[in-house]
Formats: C-alpha cells, structure tokens, sequence
C-alpha cells in the first residue's frame, strides 16, 4: 500500500528513534539509507543548479554530514566541481563516507579554516553539518560558520542547499538556535517536522521538499502523526455545488460586532468577507457614528447601531442570526466593553477576533460556557489570553495552541507565518502552509474572521471550519498577490476568495 506523507508532520524524535527499524523491516542497511539521501538532494541540486556548477559541502561530525560525504561523490560523479570542507566525522556511517571521498583523492579543507573568500568562488552552498534535533545554541564554531555563510550568501549570490533541517534550527520549534543558516532550498528526510512549518521556518527553509527514501509505508505503521497539513481537495469537498432551489435562508445568517468610531473599516471588510464566503445574510451591529458609514460602504450589508446600554436587547437582536464574530474594530472603551460583555454572555455560537480576544484576556467571567468557540489570535493576542510575552508564543508556537485549546476549550487558529490549528477534541494540530506576506497588514485578520464566521453561519462541520476558512483566506492572498505582494490590500482577496468557495 502506497502511504502518501507528504501531508502528515512528525516530531524529530519519532523520526531519530524510527527510521533504522522502518527502515530494517524493508532490509534497507543504514548505509544504503544514507545514499538514497544523498541522491534525493543530488536530484535536487540538478534540478535547481545543473552541473558544472561549483559546490561546496560542508560536512558537520554525525550522519548528516554523511549524507554530505556521500553527496560529493555522487555530485562529482555527475559533472559538478566538488569541495568538502569538514569537521572530523564522529559516527561509523560518517566515518565510512568521509573515507570514500578521500579515496577518490577529493578536496578537503577544515571547517574552522572557512572564510568568506572561500565562499565568493562557489555557486552552490551545501548544508550538511547537523541537520535536526538541536537542542542547545549552537556553538562557537557553528555560529561563525552560519554567520558567514548567510553574509556571503546574498553578496554573491549563492544558492544554498540544507540536508534535513537548516543548521541551526531548532526542528521541532522553528526558531534559530541563536541563527540559523539561510537555506533557499531544503530537503528533509522521512517525514515533515513541526519547526520546518511554521513561524521563522519558511525564512530559513526556502523551498521544502520531503524524500521518503522508500520506508514510509514502514514508518507510518510505526508511528502516529502529530499534525497534519490542510490540503485542497478537503477544503472543496466541503463546498458542493447549491442546490438550485436554495436561497438565502438556507445559508445560514452572520452579525458581526465592531466598528467603533474610527474603525468601521474592520467591519466593512469582515462582512464583505462573510457575503464572498456565501453567507445568505450579514447583519452589523456596530457605533450609532459608524452606522451610516458602514451602511454607505456596502448595501448588502444589515447595519444596526448599539448604544451598548440595553444588554438584553443586544442578546435578543444576536438569538435572530446563526453566529456572532466579536470583534472587528471593537475597540477597548467603555461601548467596546459593554458591547463584549452582553455578546460573550449570551450563548451564541462565535467567532472572537481582535479586542474581543483582548477584552477576554482581562476578564475570565466573560468566557463563553459552550464548545460553539472560535478564536482566531495573532501571536501577541495569544499571549495576552495566556499570561505571556509574543516572544515565548513564538518561542513554541505548537505548545502555545494548544495550551489555548485546553484553557478556553474552543477551536483556535494561531495565525501567522504556517498558522496552526487546533481544537479540543484532538490532539492533532493542522497545519496551512499556503500563504503569503501579503497579508502582512492590517485589515487580513478582519476578512479571516468573516469567513470563519460566515462557514460557522454555514453549517460546516464545527472541526472543519477553521482548516477551510485559513486555508481560503491563505490561498485568496497568493491571487490577490500575483501582481505583487507589496501593495495588496486585504480587500484584495475578496473577488479570488468568491472563485475559491465555487470550485
């Protein structure tokens, strides 16, 4: 049976303490191993940069920089101009490479002699020194020879490929150990690993190819993913066709709260947002002084004005929708707490974005006492909701969601960079890799936050709504984008998001 891990992500240690028996039950020798992951990069490399292209390896003390040895002889073989520059091999594998290379007389310079004249006569830069598992900053040696690297790479336009994991990225993390060489292109071997998804990774990793080396059917039977990716073909499996005698009640009805003076363009853009995502109705509830505003900005939308004072009036208009987002534009005065604390109270199913996630983060009598619960924190709301800083969130990224899944029981996305997914009911976090720095500005958590609202509204299935509603969002601003990122406004995605929800 063919096993398709191209979605499933995997700790490092899974993969460390499994790959030898997978990869035994199959009789494949750790030796033979180590040369299917140097071929695995050789492709690579002659896809990337064809021969006679000048590369140099360079080799750390364990397997993966004998994954480097074994690579220089194969690229060698192939017609590329090869130097190794190395540290003493340290394991019997590295050792057994190390000492095919020399067999066949190849250059050989020490790795604490690399400087950046060195690098200026290259074209491609192998990254073979020690791939994953780091658990401490790297040390003197290391940090000055990623440091260079990165320095030169750019000054002259070097290409550099990494062997499993960037050295200097933590691989379950993703954060740089304390830097952490700036790969365009990176191969690792067996199975994805969390710090190559999510947050800096993408920075380090450049373009990530998985190589199974022919034992995944092996390892899977070993081992349980602890994420997985969100992929195309779910997101249109839960978008069919309409009937053709549907309308708009059948498509479920969405308020959204917010706009506060000043910022009624929050909720303009998370109701246009909830109307391209295919909710039948969107109402507003928003500032007596935003309501024309909001009104003019797009017709389709119901706007309703709040003084905030008449808490249960504000929890009867909320009973007639079939989901509230909380929080666009809200603000933290005192309409914006008033408002927050008669929509949290009053048992509707909703999405919290934005100051509502604020305004809970200071008063825990205000959660929601129902599993109908979407939250959808940036980094830095994140934290203020766990008791924390932005840097420990992205210190770990997957211990951080999932410490606010268990703290709020609800289905969270902690955006950014690789946003993850998770929910209560699981312990598998998902992962949307797609995306783009055009969403880098603001108003993108606003459209989020529309659509997640519009798919609940909907009646998706409550643990598919976050996956589909990021990955629509992630995929709407790489169209939106083509014609550049720099520039792309979050209403932008609006006519490609339209597109998407139609498959």
């Amino acid at each position: 049976m063919q096993i398709n891990m191209q979605h499933l992500v995997f700790q490092t240690s899974q993969v460390r303490e499994r790959e030898l028996e997978a990869a035994a039950s199959l009789s494949v020798s750790p030796a033979q191993l180590m040369q299917r992951a140097a071929q695995s990069c050789l492709a690579a490399l002659e896809r990337q940069q064809p021969a006679p292209a000048r590369v140099m390896i360079l080799c750390g003390p364990g397997n993966n920089g004998g994954d480097g040895w074994v690579l220089a002889r194969l690229a060698s073989a192939a017609g590329y101009r090869v130097q190794v520059v190395a540290t003493e091999p340290k394991t019997d594998l590295a050792k057994q490479a190390a000492a095919a290379w020399r067999q066949q007389q190849g250059s050989i310079e020490p790795l604490d002699k690399l400087d950046r004249t060195h690098l200026a006569e290259q074209d491609v830069i192998v990254d073979a020194l020690l791939g994953t598992g780091l658990s401490r900053e790297l040390d003197e040696l290391y940090q000055r020879v990623v440091e260079t690297l990165n320095d030169a790479k750019d000054f002259h336009k070097l290409w550099v490929l990494s062997i499993d994991c960037p050295t200097g990225l933590q691989s379950d993390t993703g954060v740089p150990m304390p830097v952490a060489v700036e790969a365009d292109y990176t191969v690792t071997m067996v199975a994805l690993k969390p710090g190559l998804l999510t947050g800096q990774a993408a920075h380090f990793t450049g373009h990530l190819e998985l190589a199974e080396l022919g034992i995944a059917p092996a390892f899977r039977q070993l081992e349980k993913p602890v994420a997985t990716l969100i992929e195309q073909d779910e997101v249109m499996r839960l978008l069919p066709p309409r009937s053709r005698s549907s309308h708009k009640g059948q498509h479920g009805h969405v308020v959204i709260v917010g706009g506060n003076v000043g910022m009624s363009g929050a909720v303009v853009l998370a109701g246009r947002a909830a109307l391209r995502a295919g909710c039948g109705k969107v109402s507003v509830l928003t500032h007596p002084q935003s309501q024309q505003i909001v009104a003019m900005a797009q017709p389709e939308l119901m706007v309703q004005s709040t003084a905030a004072e008449d808490q249960q009036a504000i929890q009867d208009y909320l009973k007639r929708a079939d989901c509230v987002v909380l929080g666009p534009g809200l603000g933290d005065d005192k309409w914006g707490q008033r408002l927050a604390q008669a929509v949290l109270l009053s048992g509707m199913p909703m999405v919290v974005d934005a100051d509502g996630l604020n305004l809970l983060s200071r008063h825990d009598e205000w959660w929601p006492a129902h599993e109908h619960l979407w939250l959808t924190p940036h980094p830095g709301e994140a934290g203020r909701l766990l008791g924390i800083t932005t840097a420990e969130v992205e210190q770990d990224r997957w211990q951080a969601v999932q410490k606010l899944t268990t703290k709020s029981q609800a289905h969270v996305v902690l955006k950014g960079s690789g946003s993850l997914i998770a929910q209560a009911q699981s312990a598998r976090i998902r992962v949307c890799r797609r995306g783009t720095p055009a969403l880098a500005v603001g108003g993108s958590g606003d459209v989020l936050s529309g659509i997640v609202g519009s798919l609940v509204a909907q009646k998706l299935p409550a643990e598919a709504i976050l996956p589909c509603a990021v990955w629509l969002h992630a995929v709407a601003a790489e169209h939106a984008a083509k014609g550049g990122e720099r520039g792309t406004l979050p209403s932008d995605l609006l006519e490609p998001l339209r597109k998407l929800v139609n498959p």
